[in-house]
Order: structure tokens, then C-alpha cells, then sequence
């Protein structure tokens, strides 16, 4: 029976192995692949055992049946959903943060890492322009950011449960108000796909219960920008808490020339940016910022205790008193020090890349053709377009076969009812001649 700690630990040259895997995997990430439940079930049969398999019979299994049948989010070839990029230097510390277990619920386990994620925290709530003394914490992802902050919205106006929506919110804000026992007023978009000040006015006219209003710094789907300013207007005349959701396009306040289109963001009462989409941070993390503070703590604040030791008359920051978690990892760490090491520039260059490939890939589309054509100009880095007669089965089949020929991992999506392609680009290594390959498929 091997040994699970120490300098004895039995792993044999597990770490020389793990080490090369890693900046191999930095250097270059391959596109994967997606097998059946049942060739799975064959694959790992038996791995579990009372003896265990040791480190290279264990190692080849994990490389050869497990990663090998994963999509590679971090490839430049994935283009769907919302991937995942992380600098080398962020998924660098994000090994030693899990290896060394950072405790981040708390100054007195961890005040070194957290005075590093409040760095970052103050970072963006400035860009936003949010006042001193803005703040928050990091969580896990989007929905668990969505959930913390609009359960502190429902604390603040208890007496009025109606929450204001675009018909393009995130998956998330939806779920969240059916575990918070919220009703939803979804209010249609224009045609431009944004949620707009106007719209909110007509659909809240007359109305007091309104006490929240959610808008969106970057849509999912479509990667367009909410009137923000506008939405926070009525927010204040309807004196309703206001959050924006900007897991995915609130990363561009680090890119001057969207200042215009993000105003109002600055007016919010609470919102979220993941670093782990377009700041380059490995899988796992969520900026939640609040306006005032004070206000999530009295709502999130857990006690107990063995929990209380954490307070002090001093002025110690609990990331736990912020949002719905206690025990969590240091998901901040790994974004604080890529910054530190390539500065604020580095990383609006690269999602400033991600805008370009867009542009690059709307421009190809308009030129490939009758049969080719966009849904819509693309704002951030999200490229919608339509194919003439293809229906779902055919957008899933094309989909297909850009996988299985290791083309590119896309995910088609729906548009006002109607089946079209998609395409993100975040990446920075994504390379126009891929685009141009893709399109090239659509003939």
C-alpha cells in the first residue's frame, strides 16, 4: 500500500511527468475529442481498485482515455460556447495555488492572498468607476457571482419580488431567481439585440413592484453590450437595486475605446466579470464587486463558533462574507500575478485580438457569398451568421464534421427562433487562415 504524503509518497516520477505535461499543454493544446458513454464505461472499467493501478499504469490512463476524450477549451481552435484561454504564467500559479491548497476565506488564514485579489478587485471596480471603497470577493464562476449578488438585491427590497430581464439574460440569472423565489419581467430586445433604458421604462410604467433590474455587459450568445446607462436611469427612478451581469464583456474596461459602450456600468450596484473567459485565467473564477460592500456582508456573513475566530475589531477583509461561499480557492491569485508580471497592456492586447478575429471573421462571412450571411455586426467577440436552407440537423452535422476532421469545436445556436452558426473568438492565437478554413466549409 503506497503512501499518500510525504517525501514517501508513492508516485514514482510523477512530477517530472506532470511538469512536462504542463508546458507542453502551454504550448500547444490540442482540440480533443468526444466519445460515447459507452466506449467511456469500457475505458475506465476497473480503474478503481483496492491496490491501485501505480503511478504509469494510473498516469497512462489518465492521458490516454481521460484527456485525450475531452474537448480542449484552451485550444485556439475551440470557437464555441464561451472558451477558455489562461496565460501560461496564470495557469503556472493556479498549479501551486491547488497544490499548496491557498485558504481564501479569510485574512487570518490567507492575508497575503487575499491584499492580492483586493488589488485586483479595486482594479476593476475603478475602471468601472465605481466609487473608493467598492469590493467584494471571488467566487467559483458567473452563476454562483449572479446568485450572491442578487441575493443581497432581494435583501435590500424585500417587499418587491419582480426582477427586471432581458429576453437574452444568462442562463444563470434565471435560475437564480427561482432558487431566490423571484419572478421574472423579461422585457424583449430591440433589434439590435441590447436591452435598452426605453424598453425598460415601457415595461416598468405604472408599476411598483419592481425592486431589481439585471443587464448585461456582453450577452452569451450574441457578445452585444446591454444600454447600461440608460437601464441604470430607470433603475433609479424605479429605486431598484441594479446589476450587471458582465461575466464575459466587462473584461473590455480594460480597452479605452469601449468606455463609451460600457457606461453606466460604473451606476451598478453590483456586478461580475470571469477572469477564466476573457482575462485569461484558468477555469473556476468569478470577480464579484459590490457598490457597498457592507451590504453583502450583512446578507452572506456566516457564523459559528469555530467561524467568528475569523472576525476581529481590526480592518481584515473576509472574502467569505461577500458572497455564498465559504471554503473556496484562491481563484484570484493566478489573474493578480499574470498582471503583475505582464501589466494591464499585455492583456488588453490580447482581447483586443479577440475583437479583430471577429471583425476578421464578419468580414469573410459577408464576402463568401449569397449563401453566407451575418445575423448581426458583431460588437465584442461573438460572430453570428446564417447559412441559406440549412435547418438544426444540418448546422449539427456541419458542427460534426469540423470536430471529427480536427478542424475547429463549434457549437451552433438559435437566434430569435432561427438555427445559425457561431462563432467566439478569444483566443489570441487563433489564426485568421483557421477563419478563413471554417468559412471555407460553409461553400
Amino acid at each position: 500500500m503506497g503512501a499518500l504524503h510525504g517525501a514517501d509518497a508513492d508516485i514514482g516520477d510523477l512530477a517530472d511527468v506532470v511538469t512536462r505535461f504542463i508546458a507542453e499543454r502551454l504550448t500547444r493544446s490540442p482540440l480533443g475529442r468526444t466519445a460515447s458513454a459507452t466506449d467511456m464505461r469500457v475505458a475506465l472499467d476497473g480503474a478503481i481498485t483496492s491496490g491501485g493501478l501505480g503511478a504509469a499504469q494510473a498516469w497512462s490512463l489518465f492521458t490516454d482515455e481521460v484527456m485525450a476524450n475531452t474537448i480542449g477549451i484552451d485550444s485556439e481552435r475551440f470557437l464555441a460556447f464561451i472558451p477558455v484561454s489562461p496565460a501560461a504564467a496564470a495557469a503556472w500559479v493556479d498549479a501551486v495555488v491547488g497544490t499548496t491548497s491557498v485558504p481564501a476565506e479569510s485574512w487570518l488564514e490567507a492575508s497575503g492572498a487575499v491584499a492580492a485579489e483586493n488589488q485586483v478587485l479595486a482594479m476593476l471596480a475603478g475602471l468601472a468607476g465605481m466609487p473608493d471603497g467598492a469590493g467584494g470577493c471571488f467566487m467559483s464562476g458567473g452563476s454562483i457571482g449572479n446568485l450572491s449578488a442578487l441575493a443581497v438585491a432581494c435583501d435590500q427590497r424585500p417587499d418587491r419580488r419582480i426582477v427586471a430581464v432581458a429576453d437574452t439574460a444568462h442562463a444563470s440569472i434565471g435560475n437564480t431567481l427561482r432558487l431566490l423565489g423571484l419572478t421574472a419581467l423579461t422585457v424583449p430586445t430591440g433589434t439590435d439585440g441590447r436591452f435598452a433604458g426605453n424598453a425598460l421604462a415601457e415595461a416598468a410604467r405604472g408599476r411598483t413592484d419592481i425592486g431589481i433590474v439585471v443587464g448585461s455587459a456582453g450577452s452569451t450568445n450574441a457578445g452585444l453590450i446591454d444600454d447600461l446607462d440608460g437601464l441604470a436611469d430607470v433603475a433609479d427612478s424605479l429605486d431598484a437595486w441594479f446589476h450587471v451581469d458582465g461575466a464575459y464583456g466587462a473584461a473590455t474596461l480594460l480597452l479605452p475605446e469601449f468606455a463609451e459602450r460600457l457606461r453606466g456600468i460604473g451606476r451598478a450596484d453590483s456586478f461580475i466579470v470571469d477572469p477564466h473567459k476573457w482575462l485569461f485565467a484558468p477555469a473556476g473564477s468569478c470577480a464579484l464587486v459590490y457598490r457597498h460592500p457592507a451590504l453583502a456582508a450583512a446578507v452572506h456573513a456566516q457564523h459559528g463558533p469555530y467561524i467568528d475566530v475569523f472576525r476581529s475589531d481590526g480592518d481584515e477583509w473576509n472574502p467569505a462574507d461577500f458572497g455564498y461561499q465559504l471554503t473556496r480557492r484562491a481563484t484570484g491569485l493566478a489573474l493578480w500575478f499574470a498582471l503583475v508580471l505582464h501589466g494591464t497592456d499585455a492583456f488588453a492586447a490580447a482581447i483586443r485580438r479577440g475583437v479583430e478575429l471577429a471583425r476578421y471573421a464578419a468580414a469573410a462571412i459577408s464576402g463568401a457569398g449569397p449563401h453566407v450571411s451575418l445575423v448581426i455586426e458583431p460588437e465584442l467577440s461573438v460572430v453570428l451568421f446564417r447559412r441559406k436552407d440549412w435547418d438544426r440537423a444540418a448546422w449539427s452535422s456541419w458542427a460534426r464534421r469540423l470536430l471529427d476532421d480536427g478542424i475547429a469545436f463549434v457549437a451552433p445556436t438559435t437566434w430569435r427562433g432561427e438555427p445559425v452558426g457561431r462563432l467566439v473568438f478569444m483566443h489570441p492565437l487563433t489564426s485568421t487562415s483557421l477563419i478563413d478554413e471554417i468559412i471555407d466549409t460553409l461553400r
